[in-house]
């Protein structure tokens, strides 16, 4: 089983759509390694929940928006 990460309504509103490659869903792994990626690429990625900038911060990455960390 795939796990989809669908983020909740409320974080949406007023901000679009979330991108969806050629019509097809992300899975929860796809949409963390390419955040992970784009953190120690450039120190800032698209958020994986609210789809705004999450930026290095320390050794992880956060979303000032919505709380998110990776680590």
């Amino acid at each position: 089983m795939t796990a989809v990460l669908e983020p909740p309504a409320r974080l949406l509103e007023g901000k679009g759509r979330p991108k969806r490659p050629r019509g097809g869903r992300i899975t929860l792994e796809q949409r963390l390694r390419e955040a992970w990626r784009g953190l120690e690429a450039r120190g800032s990625a698209e958020c994986p929940v609210c789809h705004l900038t999450m930026t290095w911060s320390g050794e992880r990455g956060e979303c000032r928006e919505c709380g998110t960390r990776l680590s």
